[in-house]
């Protein structure tokens, strides 16, 4: 496919944004082979009690009647869904954020500041700020299924295309089904004419100056084809839709095409999300479908990951809006809580295995030294602001003079220290 027909082709799904204002012209796109950002916002508030801050508290889980916690390296979870195969399997790579002050019980501010570590408007999300600083020159450099909205125009995010449009973007003769419009022999013949013709137009010896100059363009276009081949190369013959246990599931086409576009260098950064943890009522059964959901589609992601050769480049954040309340309604349920849990992933780093944050026993702040990350009354409460600003440390961005017009402010906090843990703390 040359060039022109590519950016056709995106124009018309919506995902051209990044060619529009990136003034390249016909030159060609590199390809993005640095590190992958993936954010997974749990929508409507998760429980850090359910997952990985637990109590043998019976007023904050019911499960404490008759179980106690467990542990998977340095790090404890609760006996819930599926959360001791989880741990076990990844506490490698996990580096749990616990005692979060979200500073607000409201799912739209909590959402914010969650992912832009601000609870005012007018600040980018970290996968939009990490895509418009390296993958300003990229077709997709941020890509969308679900989870946070909120943009600052920096950078525009691209929807998750459809598959169909996928296939033919990597083969411009693709037609449903496998089939193709034209044979190959046929597509060659057709190729080799339009090529033959351009250069005759080229030298015609009457052009005029600005239209030899788009005729030399679409040359450069037709030979500038790294995107199309990185994405055929990349792209299977289907993408999955079962969990590593064979059950279909809804997000796992998503995943695998997510991982398809960053493998090809096409997108540097994706947010992703799944709901339902607004549990107000029988939170119970509400949090063990959404936590097995969370660990099935986590599970299937570093998998995949790992068998595409991707695994050393993706860091996942997975995060949420609002906390849960330490103590169960009349209905069963819990409710909105100021305070919150985060983790960030990514295979088997030197600040993994690890708890950065601390809260009370039924769930207060509790303020924390910046350096050695232990209880301090002198210290500082650990906000959604440290959160980001260390990850944009750990992506290399933090430096960039767009991540300082939207400086957080934050006092900086040795969360990827590997020396340095708040431990377990109860």
């Amino acid at each position: 496919m040359n060039r022109r027909n590519f950016l056709k082709l995106l124009m018309a799904s919506g995902l051209a944004g990044t060619f529009a204002t990136s003034g390249r012209s016909a030159q060609a796109a590199s390809l993005h082979t640095g590190k992958v950002l993936l954010t997974l916002h749990l929508g409507g508030g998760w429980d850090h009690s359910s997952f990985s801050d637990p109590r043998e508290n019976t007023a904050i889980n019911r499960w404490a009647s008759s179980q106690k916690a467990g542990g998977a390296g340095n790090l404890r979870y609760a006996p819930m869904a599926e959360n001791a195969a989880f741990f076990n399997k990844y506490y490698n790579h996990m580096l749990v954020l616990n005692g979060i002050d979200i500073q607000t019980n409201g799912h739209e501010a909590a959402s914010r500041t969650r992912n832009t570590g601000n609870l005012m408007d007018g600040f980018p999300s970290t996968n939009e700020l990490f895509a418009a600083i390296v993958g300003s020159g990229l077709p997709m450099p941020f890509v969308r299924q679900g989870g946070f909205d909120g943009t600052v125009g920096i950078t525009p995010f691209t929807a998750l295309p459809d598959e169909s449009l996928l296939r033919t973007l990597a083969n411009p003769n693709f037609y449903y089904d496998a089939k193709t419009y034209y044979a190959p022999s046929h597509l060659d013949l057709l190729h080799r004419y339009q090529q033959e013709r351009l250069v005759t137009q080229q030298g015609q010896a009457d052009n005029l100056p600005r239209w030899q100059r788009k005729l030399d363009e679409l040359q450069r276009a037709r030979g500038g084809s790294a995107e199309i081949k990185s994405l055929s190369a990349a792209l299977p013959g289907a993408l999955d839709t079962n969990d590593l246990q064979g059950i279909r599931r809804n997000g796992i086409r998503e995943l695998h095409m997510f991982l398809v576009l960053a493998a090809a260098g096409l997108t540097a950064t994706g947010s992703f999300g799944t709901g339902g943890w607004d549990s107000h009522g029988n939170h119970d059964a509400a949090h063990t479908n959404t936590m097995t959901e969370m660990a099935r589609l986590l599970d299937y992601l570093w998998t995949k990951a790992e068998s595409m050769g991707m695994a050393d480049r993706l860091i996942v954040h997975v995060t949420s809006d609002v906390g849960r309340t330490p103590s169960y309604n009349s209905t069963n349920g819990k409710d909105h809580w100021s305070l919150g849990s985060d983790f960030i992933m990514a295979k088997n780093a030197p600040w993994a295995n690890r708890i950065a944050g601390i809260s009370g026993p039924v769930h207060e702040r509790v303020k924390i030294n910046p350096n050695t990350l232990l209880p301090d009354t002198n210290g500082i409460y650990l906000q959604t602001k440290h959160v980001h600003t260390e990850l944009r440390k750990l992506l290399g961005i933090d430096t960039h003079p767009l991540a300082q017009r939207y400086d957080l402010k934050a006092e900086s906090m040795a969360l990827f220290n590997p020396a340095v843990s708040s431990g377990i703390t109860v």
